[in-house]
């Protein structure tokens, strides 16, 4: 089905706002996976004769659509209103039919011109990154998607607890402490009754960087191809794990790029 005909899609929908002379001010594409989300991108880039280097990219990950049969402009209600009070309007090329489907990958990308406008209007505001929340020495949920190491970045006096179970996190911060309450995990949605002062999240690394980080360990140039993993697989403790499994199938007289398919096979299934 040519990418611009609305129907029934099983794999990526597009959602676009535009201004009254139809020009594309705001990009959405909700996809199976990343790979499709990005090809559908471009897929559609090219049919309508856009250029990405006119577009800025402000949001893409993961999201949650557990009960929810598809994905249609009806659905997208909020969104729609959203772009309504920006002079736009929503339209797509489709419904997503979800069929039990609990995650998809989505990618947001918005005109310079509408960044322009939208930015203009608001002040300025200092922001803090993820590494300097983590030394002011309050009680942090850290959503750490990423593998990194926090250890270092926190006060000496910290508590880190990795995954603790919410009843151990609830004694904690109604007990008395000498330091503040570090709790790492990656679903901060079990944590999200609790009130800590700050909340982090730590995304995971682009299949980019997971190569280059693996490439690094290994000793040898990983192909941007081979890193075809789920997005929660994409940390610098899965390099590690991955890397160890490489160096074992080597000793096992394998050479090195069958051992790396194999391993990253190995790696990506699911329990």
């Amino acid at each position: 089905m040519d990418i611009l005909t609305p129907g029934e899609r099983r794999d990526a929908v597009v959602f676009i706002g535009v201004d009254r002379a139809g020009n594309v001010e705001f990009v959405k594409v909700y996809a199976i996976n990343e790979q499709r989300a990005k090809e559908t991108l471009e897929e559609f880039f090219n049919a309508k004769g856009l250029f990405p280097a006119d577009y800025r990219l402000v949001s893409r990950g993961v999201e949650d659509v557990s009960g929810k049969k598809a994905i249609t402009t009806r659905s997208e209600e909020e969104l729609s209103s959203s772009l309504a009070r920006l002079g736009l309007r929503l339209l797509s090329n489709g419904v997503l039919t979800l069929e039990g489907t609990k995650e998809v990958y989505q990618i947001t990308l918005v005109s310079d011109v509408l960044y322009r406008r939208v930015t203009a209007k608001r002040p300025e505001v200092k922001t803090l990154d993820w590494r300097e929340v983590l030394s002011l020495g309050v009680d942090t949920l850290v959503e750490n998607l990423r593998g990194v190491d926090i250890s270092d970045l926190v006060p000496p006096n910290a508590l880190i607890l990795r995954e603790p179970s919410p009843e151990s996190v609830a004694e904690l911060l109604s007990g008395e402490r000498d330091g503040p309450l570090i709790v790492e995990t990656k679903n901060a949605k079990k944590y999200r009754d609790f009130d800590f002062s700050a909340y982090v999240r730590i995304p995971p690394l682009t299949r980019e960087e997971f190569a280059v980080e693996l490439s690094s360990r290994l000793g040898f140039n990983v192909p941007l191809e081979f890193v075809n993993l789920p997005e929660e697989k994409l940390n610098l403790r899965n390099v590690e794990a991955l890397a160890k499994l490489v160096e074992a199938l080597v000793k096992r007289g394998l050479e090195r790029e069958e051992a790396l398919k194999i391993a990253i096979r190995l790696n990506s299934s699911r329990p």
